[in-house]
């Protein structure tokens, strides 16, 4: 929860925007079926790992993660915050809300890595 847009590599407001949809919105519904899966900030393009604070922050209710674990191809242990984690927020808005307020003050929007 102490992370903001300055923290990630080439942030961009419009990408993080469309992350929205691998998460449940407002009113707890969702992710569609189909729907992207959140990658890992730290990922490299084209070699992106899943976003483990989101496996465990709202993994359960995605369709796509639910198929993954009843495959085996995710453990559900991989659906729980591990053990020594910081706290994480309670939803994708609350972190959206935070970068765009962080992307607006710090001049991170558009930002490229060096």
């Amino acid at each position: 929860m102490d992370r903001d847009a300055q923290d990630i590599p080439a942030f961009r407001l419009e990408l993080a925007e469309k992350l929205a949809r691998t998460c449940p919105d407002e009113r707890g519904r969702g992710p569609d079926f189909g729907a992207p899966l959140f990658a890992c900030h730290q990922s490299k393009v084209g070699a992106e790992v899943h976003c483990a604070g989101w496996l465990a922050s709202v993994g359960h209710a995605h369709p796509g993660v639910r198929l993954a674990v009843i495959s085996g191809r995710l453990e559900p242990t991989q659906l729980e915050p591990g053990s020594g984690w910081p706290a994480l927020h309670d939803s994708y808005a609350e972190v959206l809300d935070k970068l765009r307020r962080s992307a607006t003050t710090s001049g991170a929007e558009g930002r490229q890595e060096s």
